[in-house]
C-alpha cells in the first residue's frame, strides 16, 4: 500500500535498569524525572519484549513488532525479509551510571538452542534466572556520545601477573594463570561458589568503595 511508504514518528521504550543514570536520557526525550528513577536503556526497535510504538496516525499508534508482522516482506524490504525474517537490529541508548554486569554472547546456533530450550522448560521471558532472551547472538557495534570506559578482553599476560600481584586480595590467583592459563583462571573465577567470592572481594570492596564514593577512584 502507497499509505505504508510514509515517514511515522516512532517513539521508543525506557527501560529502568538500576545501573541507570538519571539525567542523559529523560534530557534527550525533555521528560522531567523528578523521581530520580533510573533510566538505563532507551530501545527503539520491533524486540518483542519492549517493542516502539509507532504513531500510524493522529491518536493512532501500533506496536513496531505488530506493524512489521502485518506485512513483514513489504515492510522489510524482500531481501531483509528473506535472510532475517525480522528486523534484523535493536537501536539502544545508553547511559550507564555503574558498572554493568560480564556478558558472554553464545553463537547464533547455540542461541537458537538454549532459547528453545528455555521455552519448552517454561520459564519466564522476564524472569531474572532466565539466560536467553531471544534467539539471537547479540553482535554488538558502539558508538560513545561521551567518555566512556569499557572493560573489553583480557590484559596482556605480564600486566595481568602484575595486577594480581599487586592487589593482595587477587593474589590467591597467581599460581592458577602461572600453571594453567588465561582459560583456567576464567573458569576458576565464573565457578566460584557465590560464598566464597563474597569471602574474597568484601575486604577488596571495603578499600575502594569509598574511593569510588568521592570520586577518587581511577577508571582503570
Amino acid at each position: 500500500m502507497k499509505k505504508d511508504n510514509k515517514v511515522f514518528r516512532l517513539k521508543g521504550k525506557v527501560q529502568h535498569y538500576a545501573w541507570g543514570g538519571f539525567d542523559y536520557i529523560p534530557g534527550i526525550l525533555s521528560v522531567s524525572n523528578p523521581d530520580k528513577k533510573p533510566f538505563a536503556e532507551y530501545w527503539m526497535g520491533a524486540h518483542e519484549n519492549a517493542p516502539s510504538r509507532l504513531e500510524v496516525a493522529e491518536g493512532e499508534a501500533v506496536a513496531l513488532d505488530k506493524y512489521i508482522g502485518q506485512d513483514p516482506e513489504e515492510r522489510l524490504g524482500e531481501y531483509t525479509f528473506s535472510r532475517f525474517g525480522r528486523l534484523p537490529y535493536l537501536l539502544k541508548i545508553l547511559d550507564v551510571k555503574d558498572m554493568l554486569s560480564i556478558q558472554v554472547h553464545p553463537t547464533k546456533k547455540n542461541a537458537e538452542i538454549e532459547f528453545a530450550a528455555e521455552n519448552k522448560k517454561g520459564v519466564a521471558p522476564n524472569a531474572p534466572d532466565r539466560n536467553y532472551k531471544d534467539d539471537n547472538h547479540k553482535p554488538e557495534l558502539m558508538l560513545a556520545l561521551s567518555e566512556f570506559w569499557l572493560l573489553h578482553g583480557f590484559k596482556p599476560l605480564l600486566q595481568l601477573q602484575k595486577l594480581l600481584a599487586e592487589v593482595r586480595e587477587l593474589r590467591f590467583l597467581i599460581p592458577i594463570l602461572t600453571e594453567g592459563s588465561y582459560k583456567e583462571l576464567y573458569r576458576k573465577v565464573m565457578e566460584m561458589p557465590q560464598e566464597e567470592v563474597n569471602t574474597v572481594l568484601q575486604p577488596l570492596l571495603d578499600r575502594i568503595l569509598p574511593l569510588y564514593e568521592s570520586g577518587e577512584l581511577e577508571e582503570d
